[in-house]
């Protein structure tokens, strides 16, 4: 800038120069000392070399408050470093200020704070209508965006450096609070700084840093502002370059040399460099659209299917006879259960029909488990509605079940595909609220299909039926029959809960039982459905000890029991009818063992 007004000097401008704030113009001499431009141009070359104008540049009025910022705490734990260099710095430009001799001119230092009167209270409420809010409010919604992502970025700095959770609503509405505040009262809001929060970390501060830095900021300017004539400029930029120091994060050069993470450090890198050269809006502003371009292409390329399987691999919990069994494990491949992940929206949904493929071609029963989907949105709805009508005309069925209100979709995703699209009307869609249910309803209509009558809860089941008798002789039933007790039980009634001593064996003959557990105080899990013909209990029977789960009457229900004090009689009497039944009792514990591993391997893979 000196070497600007000594090429352009004239008479006219030097009184323009002599308003700047620079040190070299307190040198000044009067225009009528300066004859001509040649004699001026001189002078200035001379006063750039004088001691006051260089004494701002000698390095120890930054290398000093540096150093001491950074190696102040080795010595003195309990001071933080900034203060330390701060103090160090002052002292060393004061200490060449008094060898010097005379004062340092006032550009070098800080110079005196504001003090506080009743005139910085003063809210002049009549001069709002004339403000120029066209030109505010986008201003205004600029600013809070940029503090909101900043102050998130402290915040998030801050946990790392105190292992603490910070919470992101809060933070946001005591910053909005404070910055209208601020604002009401003329001030310029701010946001949470990075630096400032790393620095009171490491000094041990804690929650009422903040506070007390106010309090302590309020007070020097309302009973201490001339502190501000002693401090160096000098030395506040070397403590902000060692706070730099501190605060600067070269994990993005880490990050740069592995090839899984080089992406992050680019974009890093990329963001940091617009920040520092150009803007830090901008810079916020392409990091956003880079990160959900990124985001957009993570999506599309990920799988949408989870995992397909079929009722020949998975079952409902829901206990069939054996020939029922037998009928699931050979058709069982036209009940298929595809487990959903990720975003359904218009860069995916498309590729969710060609996963599919060819079990759309077919009558079959078709389950979408949507408990892993984050969000669906109208194109996938049209591509859903798609799906179930391809289905249909080949005279299957499309199920959903897991439909949880994070998916945007609320209620019946039948009601919300009807309401898209041209055509009239919604194909066959059929909603449950669990995959157990889905998976239920269509091993039910699969059975019918094939022209098995699946036993109703009204029906009587003979003991002769039941699985657990099967290889006995109509005699040995008979005997069998006349030591079992008879229990009829109303819906709603719980046969048993958890913790409960028992040593009985239950054969239902009619009616329906669920095996619970109980996840919450008003909520439970069904482990396991047994209608009539099946039995359960058997543990208690072979080990009587305290029940594992609840056992809870879901219609009229009648039971027949089988006691251990019965089965020792049993096997004292009879035991070739006693072995039968162990034998029984063994098929089903591995076969249910069996079901078990199956799901564990499925919930290993969540």
């Amino acid at each position: 800038m000196v070497r600007y007004y000594c090429e352009k000097w004239s008479h006219d401008a030097r009184p323009a120069l002599r308003e700047l704030e620079l040190p070299v113009l307190a040198l000044l001499p009067d225009a009528a000392e300066l004859p001509d431009d040649t004699n001026y141009q001189a002078f200035l070359a001379m006063a750039l070399v004088d001691p006051w104008t260089s004494l701002a540049d000698l390095p120890h009025v930054t290398t000093v408050p540096m150093a001491g910022a950074r190696l102040g705490p080795r010595w003195l734990p309990s001071v933080p470093g900034p203060i330390a260099g701060l103090l160090l710095g002052v002292a060393a430009f004061h200490t060449v200020i008094f060898i010097h001799g005379g004062p340092a001119p006032e550009a070098w230092l800080i110079g005196a704070l504001p003090g506080l009167t009743l005139d910085s209270f003063d809210l002049p409420w009549q001069a709002v209508g004339r403000l120029p809010w066209p030109v505010i409010v986008p201003a205004a919604a600029t600013l809070a965006v940029l503090a909101a992502l900043d102050t998130l970025l402290t915040a998030v700095v801050a946990d790392v450096a105190t292992g603490d959770r910070h919470d992101a609503r809060r933070e946001l509405i005591g910053q909005g609070l404070g910055q209208v505040l601020a604002g009401g009262f003329g001030g310029m809001a701010a946001a949470g700084t990075t630096a400032a929060t790393v620095v009171a970390i490491k000094s041990g501060g804690g929650r009422w840093v903040g506070v007390v830095g106010a309090l302590v900021f309020v007070g020097l300017a309302a009973f201490a502002g001339d502190v501000g004539r002693w401090l160096p400029t000098g030395a506040l930029a070397g403590v902000i370059i060692a706070v730099a120091f501190d605060v600067a994060d070269t994990d993005m050069l880490s990050w740069a040399m592995q090839g899984r993470t080089r992406q992050d450090a680019l974009i890093a890198i990329l963001v940091t460099a617009i920040t520092v050269l150009y803007d830090l809006m901008i810079a916020v502003g392409v990091g956003i659209v880079i990160a959900v371009a990124l985001f957009i292409r993570e999506q599309i390329r990920a799988p949408v299917v989870h995992r397909r399987s079929t009722a020949a691999e998975t079952r409902s919990i829901r206990t069939h006879s054996e020939h029922e069994r037998t009928l699931l494990e050979a058709h069982g491949d036209r009940i298929i259960l595809y487990e959903l992940r990720g975003t359904l929206f218009f860069g995916t949904a498309d590729r969710l029909i060609d996963e599919l493929g060819a079990d759309l071609q077919g009558p079959n029963w078709l389950i979408l488990h949507f408990r892993r989907v984050t969000r669906i949105d109208l194109t996938a709805l049209r591509f859903i509605r798609q799906i179930a009508t391809r289905v249909h005309e080949h005279g299957g069925c499309v199920l959903v079940c897991e439909l949880h209100r994070g998916t945007g979709i609320h209620g019946a995703l039948a009601d919300a595909i009807g309401q898209v699209g041209q055509q009239a009307g919604a194909p066959p869609l059929l909603t449950f609220n669990g995959r157990d249910e889905a998976l239920e309803f269509a091993e039910s209509a699969l059975l019918d299909a094939l022209g098995t009558r699946t036993t109703q809860l009204g029906d009587i089941v003979d003991l002769g039926d039941s699985g657990l008798v099967r290889d006995l002789a109509a005699a040995d039933i008979g005997h069998l029959e006349s030591i079992l007790e008879t229990r009829d039980l109303e819906p709603g009634m719980t046969l048993f809960r958890t913790g409960d001593q028992s040593d009985e064996l239950f054969l239902v003959a009619r009616g329906e039982v669920e095996i619970r557990v109980s996840t919450t105080s008003h909520h439970s899990k069904r482990l396991a459905v047994y209608g009539p013909g099946s039995f359960f209990g058997e543990l208690a029977l072979l080990a009587p000890g305290p029940r594992a789960a609840d056992a809870v009457v879901t219609a009229q229900t009648r039971l027949r029991i089988l006691r251990r004090a019965s089965f020792e009689q049993l096997k004292h009497d009879r035991p070739a009818v006693a072995i039968a039944l162990l034998s029984a009792i063994c098929d089903s514990l591995v076969r249910n063992q069996r079901w078990s591993t199956r799901e564990l391997q499925r919930l290993s893979e969540w």
